[in-house]
């Protein structure tokens, strides 16, 4: 493909130097809205197979310093290859033909689905393949420099990573480097210093900042975004591992939380098939392990109890050490505490506390305990991000581990109430 696009190429440009004096009349051309401010942007098909075309403006073409940024794109461009990284082809005179991806840009996807991003798992998805690519740059000794939404496609199909715009790249070969985008441009950039890895760092800390679940990575953000780089992660790879270990604990949440909810619907259906009382029996038996059955609040209660959920263990100090190495002040952990019940109170009323009143087994209290649950769990996580930034002298283990204990116990309550109104409905 790449030597017949060369050929196509030729052909264009016998009769002209420049792509400018041919491209006009090519059939199937179609201008993208989407151009730059130094380039006009075009698709075109060749040989059945779409491409992209970036060309400088007639205002720039002559302009040697364009001239030398539009070589040094492609010339970086075209000895990398990689999954995440937009493919270029060819050049000549002021053109620059790559791959075309049916697509569309971040900026656009946070703009008409900002809901994508609210799933984790579309989220640990695009992280992963960003710090991919990245990693991948600075592996082959470039850096990008210009790392914004609008230079990140998500693809229509799969919605993959498509890294795209090397103009403004560093490397060994072309050295100097022009521009950058203010917003996303870390300190020494904007200053002029030397740029290194961790400048490329700095810019994936704040594209992070406006997804719309930003608060899953409130500390990654935090280190990525420091002023001074000594702060920051050294590489991608540290960054990676870091987003990597941070999502264990939601994750074994997320599990307990469905396997709750199946466990409950599952019940449901046992209990509708065979003899209640025997069914009654092993309910208690199989929910046991995972809800902690303890003197949660009625309905017309305005506050839960301190003594609804298990509580970490008096000696916090030791607690924390075998959690974090970093040594917290009692009275913080406290307060932190009694945040936590008050916001997870908050939760419980919004979603699961009407359950307290409904007779189980039944399949549609099933199919809505399912729900709600799930919406509790999704409430709880919350909390333990807004606590997590709130208090970043607290380990993030720590207060998940805190989350988790009250989740366990206001979950397991409601369950249980709801099968002694099962038993009470058959007159056991």
């Amino acid at each position: 493909m790449i030597l017949n696009s060369s050929l196509f190429i030729l052909h264009l440009t016998m009769d002209s130097s420049q792509f400018a004096g041919s491209i006009e009349g090519m059939e199937g051309l179609e201008k993208i809205p989407s151009s730059g401010a130094t380039c006009d942007t075009y698709r075109l098909k060749l040989y059945g197979k779409l491409h992209f075309l970036k060309r400088l403006k007639p205002e720039f073409a002559s302009d040697i310093r364009y001239q030398e940024a539009f070589r040094k794109e492609f010339e970086t461009g075209y000895r990398l290859e990689h999954p995440n990284l937009v493919r270029y082809i060819t050049m000549n005179g002021d053109g620059i033909l790559m791959e075309y991806v049916d697509g569309e840009s971040l900026t656009e996807r946070l703009r008409s689905h900002p809901d994508y991003f609210l799933s984790v798992s579309n989220t640990d998805k695009f992280v992963r393949q960003l710090l991919d690519v990245v990693g991948y740059l600075h592996s082959h000794q470039v850096l990008h420099l210009d790392l914004k939404p609008d230079n990140i496609l998500l693809t229509r199909i799969n919605s993959d990573v498509r890294l795209v715009d090397l103009g403004c790249c560093y490397t060994d070969t072309f050295a100097d480097t022009q521009g950058h985008t203010l917003l996303f441009a870390a300190p020494e950039q904007r200053s002029g210093e030397v740029a290194d890895e961790r400048t490329d760092i700095y810019a994936v800390g704040r594209i992070l900042e406006q997804l719309p679940s930003h608060h899953y990575y409130n500390k990654v953000i935090a280190r990525c975004t420091a002023e001074n780089p000594d702060d920051r992660y050294q590489s991608v790879d540290e960054m990676a591992k870091a987003v990597s270990g941070r999502r264990k604990p939601y994750r074994s949440i997320m599990a307990l939380a469905l396997t709750i909810a199946l466990i409950a619907f599952g019940t449901s259906l046992f209990v509708l098939r065979d003899n209640a009382v025997s069914v009654a029996d092993k309910t208690t038996s199989d929910t046991s392990a995972v809800a902690v059955v303890a003197a949660a609040p009625e309905r017309s209660v305005s506050k839960i109890p301190a003594d609804s959920a298990p509580r970490p263990t008096a000696n916090t100090s030791t607690t924390l050490s075998d959690k974090s190495s970093v040594t917290v002040a009692v009275d913080e952990t406290m307060q932190m505490e009694r945040e936590l019940d008050r916001l997870l109170d908050i939760a419980y009323r919004s979603t699961i506390v009407t359950f307290c009143d409904s007779v189980f087994p039944s399949l549609t209290v099933g199919k809505q305990w399912s729900e709600q649950s799930s919406e509790f769990h999704a409430q709880a996580l919350q909390v333990a991000a807004d606590l997590s930034r709130k208090y970043p002298d607290i380990p993030e283990s720590v207060i998940l581990q805190h989350v988790e204990s009250r989740f366990q116990a206001l979950v397991g309550y409601v369950f249980n109430r709801m099968r002694e109104n099962g038993k009470k409905s058959t007159g056991e």
